[in-house]
């Protein structure tokens, strides 16, 4: 592997806490008394999500949210509107917290160029409360494309002015961050906070580290 020239990070899940998006399919099968577990929900719901973010033309996340998440309740024969459902999406993403090391290695990279290249609509974006120490934040809405899709990788590399093999990725997703990252030529650290297992159609990310403080240790 090359020396690093530039990092990119991931938002959700890696910088930012998302383990509260459960709540949506607890709701879900708490108001409508379904017999499924939240996990069944949650699948599906993952499942439409990575379909729908990779089908042309593109839409904002608020746009697929309402029609994923209409499909998720007429999965389960549920018939109500998933309004609910998608403000409580975007209530939860706009107002996410920071991991408590984030900033600190964001800080500490010793002079090395980073970016966040973040499936996010401009709303996400406009709501954060902080200030990022990287070069520019990247999101899927201004790109008009979603990780894996290699456009997002591409058009950072071409911002940062770098090689792909020159940009260490981090983030927690196996197909949006590893399999995109990978699909693009850069290398990857995968964030598994949980030892979650990875998908059996993901490539073996080049580390694999339980949170970001052992990103400073690759550099």
């Amino acid at each position: 592997m090359m020396p690093i020239k530039a990092i990119t990070f991931d938002a959700y899940g890696t910088l930012l806490r998302n383990e509260n998006l459960m709540l949506i399919p607890q709701r879900i099968v708490e108001d409508h008394k379904l017999s499924v577990s939240i996990h069944d929900v949650w699948r599906r719901w993952m499942a439409l999500y990575f379909e729908a973010t990779q089908l042309p033309p593109f839409r904002t996340l608020r746009v697929i949210q309402e029609t994923i998440l209409s499909r998720v309740l007429q999965s389960f024969d549920v018939r109500a509107t998933a309004g609910p459902y998608v403000d409580l999406f975007f209530q939860l993403t706009t107002q996410a917290e920071l991991y408590p090391e984030a900033l600190s290695v964001l800080n500490a990279l010793g002079g090395i160029p980073a970016a966040i290249v973040s499936n996010a609509d401009h709303e996400h974006i406009a709501a954060w409360n902080f200030t990022w120490p990287v070069q520019f934040v990247l999101i899927s809405e201004s790109v008009r494309a979603y990780k894996p899709h290699p456009l997002m990788f591409q058009k950072a590399l071409e911002q940062l002015g770098v090689e792909p093999r020159e940009v260490l990725h981090v983030g927690d997703s196996d197909v949006d961050d590893v399999q995109g990252a990978k699909a693009a030529g850069l290398p990857v650290a995968w964030v598994n906070r949980d030892g979650r297992a990875r998908r059996a159609d993901v490539p073996e990310p080049d580390f694999e580290i339980a949170d970001l403080t052992e990103v400073l240790k690759l550099l």
